[in-house]
């Protein structure tokens, strides 16, 4: 599969006085799952939207292999999405699926392919009222899937997963991403897919937060360790000496960043200084996203 990639250029869309999007840029190469994420309200589901030409861009583009996606010639053999709440809830997982082949001119022998791809079969006639959240991903995996695409844009498809169907979707998408696809799936929840993607791209307010591999976001999760000691003067001059970064925490407390425990206490043991706390710490991958998409940040 030789995907094309997903380009967003300085996209801008204002609805009334509200900026919805922000002059935002980012890229989702092929071989890649890229994560969009962000607080509810950032403007995944508006960018994603304009992505697929279901929203008009203020100003910006948003393009599929250097094109919009309504220049293109078969767009559902190229991209395939999937927005929540796309169901009519009286018809079957089949007929739903019917609908969209019609819609997208592929044969309908198509959907209980992709039923059989996504665990469904055996659901294919029920109607879609009756099913679960993680029925409703799939289902919605399914629709995306029905044109064979190199492309799949997923607008929030592991919330409500259980772990197993986190699981199973974690694998399908690094499958389809192993064999050269392109995939861009949002959430508001970075412990979500964090296991999933391969690159980031953080948004809030409508804004670019970082765009990053994810482990470069680990990176950023650095190991600190907090100790103290009732020797305050003592203390402050063994920080100084030994580990200039260090931040304190009170007169007789403070963090240092970047080192072990067992270095910190084999430093304090050289220098007799008595210490009452020696314990490591580190932000989680969510504590970083927190920070990167508080308000203070975006604004």
């Amino acid at each position: 599969m030789d995907a094309p990639a997903i380009e967003i250029r300085s996209l801008t869309k204002t609805f009334g006085s509200v900026h919805a999007v922000n002059d935002l840029s980012f890229t989702a190469g092929p071989g890649r799952v890229t994560g969009f994420l962000g607080p509810n309200g950032a403007g995944k589901s508006t960018t994603l939207r304009a992505l697929v030409g279901l929203v008009t861009a203020t100003s910006g583009e948003a393009l599929i292999g250097g094109r919009p996606y309504g220049a293109l010639e078969h767009p559902a053999q190229v991209v395939g999405a999937h927005f929540e709440g796309a169901f009519h809830p009286g018809r079957s997982a089949r007929d739903h699926l019917r609908v969209y082949a019609s819609q997208a001119k592929v044969d309908t022998g198509r959907c209980d392919e992709v039923l059989a791809m996504v665990g469904l079969t055996e659901a294919a006639g029920r109607r879609v009222r009756g099913f679960s959240m993680g029925m409703r991903q799939r289902l919605g995996l399914a629709t995306a899937l029905l044109g064979d695409p190199q492309v799949l844009v997923l607008d929030e498809s592991a919330n409500g997963l259980d772990p197993a169907g986190v699981q199973w979707l974690r694998s399908f998408l690094k499958a389809f991403a192993a064999r050269g696809g392109t995939v861009l799936l949002s959430s508001h929840l970075l412990s979500e897919v964090e296991l999933t993607v391969d690159d980031v791209v953080i948004v809030a307010g409508g804004r670019l937060r970082r765009a990053c591999a994810i482990t470069d976001l680990r990176e950023e999760a650095s190991a600190q360790v907090r100790i103290a000691s009732p020797d305050g003067d003592k203390l402050t001059a063994f920080l100084r000496d030994r580990f200039p970064a260090a931040q304190a925490l009170s007169a007789t407390a403070a963090t240092v960043p970047g080192v072990t425990a067992a270095q910190v206490g084999a430093a304090a043991f050289a220098d007799g200084l008595e210490l009452h706390e020696l314990a490591e710490s580190a932000d989680s991958l969510e504590t970083v996203f927190l920070r990167l998409t508080s308000q203070e940040a975006a604004a």
